[in-house]
């Protein structure tokens, strides 16, 4: 069992595809629904993180793609076991789906139902992926397809033709056994059937023989699905099954019932399994540890998110304080992106190591330890001094302690006014951490903030530069006003609580606070009482010298190479100064 945290981690641990520079995976409680966004080359993979919720007697109960599953061991397993099938079902998707094989086709065509019948075609591919390579996924899809069709509307209370046929061929291409329940469909839904048979058995044989090209009957079949379902009648919603990429509102699944059964147990699971391309004599021989197994992964992925939600509310809650005496709306942590964070390295990884061995250098300069005519003896000079005949009597180390020690923490303005030049912001962002991971050895000796109206915790002082901080960084959104002297004040209220002999704030903006009256008299006496408490700020301009103007240590960059440049001799400076005093 792979070591979780949190359906984040999970989601990258199950995924089939490991290239996160390719595919961004995305657990996230702001969608319902799964998502998936087709971007040139690459996927965008959205996937609904559960929630908690406990009613008025104190019971909870888990949501996830509009379920609601007790808070027991089987409503975990089966609510991971949902998530899985999510998971599964967008991996196959990235894998094998050629979305853009239909742009010329679609052109002029009522957008729903062409969403529909381009996602129905796909999905047959996508199913037949998982059963051809990773047949034992095919437990966790058939769960979560039978939950679904025990939840979907039945077919004679769907008053809209077209409509009941779309449901009708999900269940064709998902369940499979599921007979029509109208007759006035049987002859349609028995033509269709049978060729999205016929495609299933050529994408199977595809997988092994690389001769057989499926864009043309792709294509003719999704053309035959779109003529049937236009012919049925006026096309009113794009329906899809709640763990599959949503394509719009729905009247499938009119209400969000609690799942307070085995989805197992129930008759049309076997079928469907079956169905996909499983064996149900090998799930019939291995239930009991199936259940187990599934049942303890749920669990423990299930206490993985509740502690790592109680450790994010304690670390905010220990800057409720400081917001309080702002005008920040809240404090908060951005999403999680690491794929994000991935492609930001990609662009500045160059520049971070030569800042890196730049400060190194420069700061083994300054540490030079300088040697005494008198004083306490170093007896490794002492050893060498008489073994060389060396009449040299510089063998005394300094009296004072010569180590130096740095804190610093690192502000990114992530308001609207940045949006423009966000890339490079983020990327002067990563490369600063970057340094400050290789140039302070004590992780609790430096941090990483980003605001706009509000204030983001990137990295606290408590945590170490792990994964979980680098998500952070990639799901900064620049939005909102930018209320830079409060920003300060809460940095400043931080870093005084440290004894190192340089403490420094960098600042990342564009130079224009906003968003309240006298602002730029608040950011004046922001810097006054740093600069009165012994605290450093240096302003880095992004492609602009309005900094100069606002802060008496500054540097405009415009390219990495300045930044390198400009920084390091601002950054050395101020060691320097702190050193002599």
């Amino acid at each position: 069992m792979v070591s979780l945290l949190g359906f984040q981690e999970y989601a990258w641990a199950l995924f089939f595809e490991k290239d996160f520079l390719k595919t961004k995976v995305l657990v996230t409680p702001k969608y319902q629904f799964p998502k998936l966004i087709r971007r040139n080359e690459s996927f965008d993979v959205i996937l609904p993180e559960p929630i908690f919720n406990t009613n008025m007697d104190g019971e909870e109960t888990l949501h996830f793609a509009g379920y609601i599953f007790p808070s027991d061991d089987l409503g975990k397993r089966q609510l991971a076991s949902v998530f899985r099938a999510a998971v599964f079902h967008l991996g196959a998707h990235v894998a094998t789906s050629h979305f853009e094989d239909y742009d010329e086709w679609r052109r002029n065509k009522d957008s729903r139902l062409a969403k529909f019948a381009i996602s129905l075609v796909e999905d047959v591919i996508a199913n037949a992926y998982i059963s051809a390579w990773y047949p034992d996924k095919l437990v966790d899809l058939a769960l979560a397809n039978t939950l679904a069709f025990t939840k979907m509307r039945p077919a004679k209370k769907i008053q809209n033709p077209a409509t009941r046929l779309m449901a009708e061929l999900l269940a064709k291409v998902h369940i499979g056994a599921l007979e029509p329940q109208l007759e006035t469909e049987k002859d349609i839904l028995a033509s269709l059937s049978e060729a999205l048979k016929q495609f299933k058995e050529n994408v199977l044989l595809s997988f092994t023989d690389e001769s057989i090209k499926l864009k043309d009957e792709k294509l003719k079949l999704a053309d035959r699905i779109y003529n049937a379902v236009e012919e049925s009648g006026p096309v009113t919603e794009s329906p899809s099954l709640p763990h599959t990429e949503e394509l719009g509102k729905t009247s499938l699944f009119p209400q969000r019932k609690i799942v307070n059964f085995d989805v197992s147990s129930d008759h049309n699971f076997k079928n469907c399994l079956e169905f996909l391309g499983g064996s149900i004599s090998t799930i019939e021989d291995a239930d009991q540890t199936w259940k187990k197994v599934a049942e303890n992964e749920a669990i423990q992925v299930y206490e993985s998110l509740k502690r790592q939600k109680e450790k994010e509310e304690k670390t905010l809650s220990r800057y409720q304080n400081l917001t309080m005496l702002t005008r920040f709306k809240s404090v908060e942590f951005p999403e999680r992106d690491y794929t994000e964070f991935l492609r930001i390295k990609s662009r500045c990884k160059s520049e971070a190591h030569r800042l890196i061995e730049s400060l190194l250098v420069a700061r083994d300069a300054i540490d030079e330890d300088p040697r005494k005519m008198y004083g306490v003896l170093d007896l490794q000079d002492v050893i060498q001094v008489i073994a060389s005949k060396n009449p040299r009597m510089d063998v005394f180390m300094l009296d004072e302690n010569i180590s130096k020690s740095y804190s610093w923490i690192i502000l990114l303005d992530a308001s609207r006014s940045m949006e423009i030049v966000k890339d490079f912001a983020l990327e002067i962002f990563l490369i600063l951490a970057e340094t400050a991971n290789e140039l302070l050895l004590d992780a609790a000796s430096w941090a990483m903030y980003a605001f706009n109206d509000r204030f983001f915790v990137i990295k606290d002082l408590k945590e170490r530069y792990n994964v979980n901080v680098k998500s952070r960084m990639g799901g900064i959104d620049f939005a909102g006003l930018s209320y830079l002297p409060d920003a300060l004040n809460i940095a400043g209220q931080i870093i005084k609580t440290r004894t190192e002999n340089l403490r420094l704030i960098t600042l990342i903006s564009d130079g224009w606070p906003y968003g309240y009256p006298n602002i730029n008299i608040a950011l004046t006496e922001a810097l006054n009482t740093l600069q009165n408490g012994k605290i450093d700020v240096v302003g880095i301009g992004v492609q602009t010298q309005k900094m100069d103007a606002l802060f008496k240590n500054h540097c405009a960059v415009y390219t990495h190479r300045d930044l390198t440049k400009k920084f390091a001799n601002t950054y050395m400076e101020l060691s320097r100064i702190a050193i002599e005093s």
